[in-house]
């Protein structure tokens, strides 16, 4: 299906507001781009990657920081019908390459940040890839013309292209690209819209990685639905609390351990002169939700994946407090089952944990290069668990991967991990199950404290929180920081791997 290009129409139609807000620095003055000023920074760009032989769907990486030059190379790429591979700039080198390897991509473009590891790359990939074409984004050394009138690049979009592959932050095994379509953008902006009622008024701040999906699609929704972005070269708590007052933001995307940050700088109240703070990509504390609510700051709960094009679920700022807990109903289009964890066919009744399924437009077709059965009759098999209310709304349990089986009982890591974390003395926690001869596997809390304590003192703990004894940790380790992905999510995987040599067996 055919569609006019959405950057192309909006310079139509709402010519003279403002698309994009960049601040690079705290002293300098935000830059400012109007629709119209952006669709021909996007034509030049469009130039310069025809100049390159850039064509139709040749892949091209992206190992970039948040930056202008990030939204206007995608929208040039959308006109040559190019396919982008967004690339984690946080990963080394290495494991870049396996990315590019898999992906075959064709072209890789690096900023002042990454040129480093982009010129290693470069060095190490010559035996392995043929014909890499390495090159620093809008290289002045390209020859490139345009006239102000000229239009360049294809100016409609077939929705069923694919628009760009992102990875899964690999928390268990190799990571996996997934192709997400225009359409599955298409359907997640609208979806997204509608849900969070986005007026033409809106402005929303993007400080997350603009290579994982939860930025992105911050960049797509505000030109699918005309509205204003505001842009940062990443998350820094004085400069989106500044950005808020200043640029007259209404709309965020946050991870819980950002807003954790935000909320303990001395400016935090700025966060109350927003509409929403979408809170995803790992489950929030009950703690910091009821901080929230405490502060009266209003937060909206999110479920979502990077197969599934970003959001599936929101629960509203007014429902926080009643429904306790949740990401809320789905937005429109999506549909959720809960399944048996041993047959996908069983669904199960109101209350009861199984395995999420999600359906709709926005969900991915399948991973790149892989075989893998994960969609079954249009479902997707998320591998998350959760369960849902007597009104549809959605809990979030664990991943089926974290579940612990100790003695025969389920055990859900993070309903202890949501305890462990309202010990005034820990700031972070990650519970993992590691294998055991008599019980199958036992429950291990790995913390993050200034405080010295002891297993006992945490079973204590947990016990006067009410939970059954068959929960409580066997084991505690105690470390600095916890590793993350760029998403914010726990690397259970790699905390497991560590666990060897780092355990307390007080």
């Amino acid at each position: 299906m055919k569609f006019p290009n959405w950057l192309s129409q909006r310079a139509i139609q709402k010519k003279e507001a403002i698309a994009l807000i960049f601040k690079s620095t705290p002293n300098q003055e935000s830059e400012r781009w109007t629709y119209s000023q952006l669709e021909a920074e996007v034509n030049h760009c469009v130039n310069y990657l025809q100049a390159l032989r850039i064509k139709s769907g040749d892949r091209v990486g992206l190992l970039l920081t948040n930056h202008p030059k990030y939204i206007i190379v995608i929208h040039a790429l959308i006109k040559c019908e190019a396919i982008a591979i967004f690339l984690n700039i946080r990963l080394t080198a290495e494991e870049l390459i396996w990315q590019i390897e898999d992906s075959l991509t064709k072209y890789l473009f690096y900023d002042e940040v990454t040129k480093t590891i982009s010129k290693s790359i470069e060095n190490q990939i010559d035996n392995l890839i043929d014909n890499l074409i390495v090159s620093e984004v809008f290289h002045a050394s390209v020859n490139i013309s345009l006239t102000s009138n000229q239009v360049c690049g294809i100016e409609n979009i077939n929705l069923e292209n694919i628009q760009g592959v992102f990875y899964t932050s690999g928390t268990t095994g190799k990571p996996k690209g997934v192709p997400l379509t225009y359409n599955n953008h298409f359907h997640s902006a609208i979806a997204s819209a509608l849900h969070l009622g986005v007026n033409s008024d809106d402005n929303w701040l993007l400080c997350m990685p603009m290579f994982h999906v939860g930025g992105m699609a911050i960049a797509w929704r505000s030109v699918i639905n005309g509205t204003t972005l505001t842009l940062l070269p990443k998350f820094d708590e004085q400069e989106v609390l500044n950005a808020i007052a200043t640029e007259k933001v209404t709309l965020i995307s946050l991870v819980p351990t950002m807003l954790t940050r935000l909320l303990r700088h001395p400016n935090w109240k700025n966060l109350q002169k927003l509409r929403a703070s979408l809170l995803g990509g790992a489950p929030a504390s009950w703690e910091l939700i009821d901080q929230c609510l405490q502060l009266n700051l209003p937060i909206m709960p999110t479920y979502g994946m990077t197969e599934t094009a970003s959001q599936i679920t929101t629960l509203f700022p007014h429902e926080v407090a009643i429904k306790r807990g949740s990401s809320g109903l789905p937005l429109l289009g999506n549909r959720l089952r809960i399944v048996d964890l041993d047959d996908s066919t069983q669904d199960l009744f109101i209350g009861a944990i199984g395995q999420i399924l999600v359906q709709g437009a926005s969900v991915m077709n399948g991973y790149l290069n892989k075989n893998t059965a994960i969609l079954q009759d249009g479902w997707l098999h998320t591998g998350d668990l959760g369960y849902l209310d007597c009104d549809g709304y959605l809990y979030v349990v664990s991943r089926r991967s974290d579940l612990i089986i100790s003695g025969g009982e389920n055990i859900y890591p993070t309903e202890i991990e949501a305890i462990l974390v309202e010990h005034p003395a820990i700031a972070e926690a990650c519970v993992v199950g590691i294998g055991d001869r008599e019980w199958g596997e036992i429950v291990v809390a790995v913390i993050v404290t200034e405080a010295k304590l002891s297993l006992e003192d945490i079973r204590q703990y947990c016990e006067q929180k009410s939970l059954a004894r068959y929960k409580l940790p066997k084991l505690i380790s105690i470390w600095e920081s916890l590793p993350k992905s760029a998403s914010g999510k726990l690397l259970r995987q790699n905390i497991r791997d560590r666990l060897d040599g780092s355990i307390d067996y007080n």
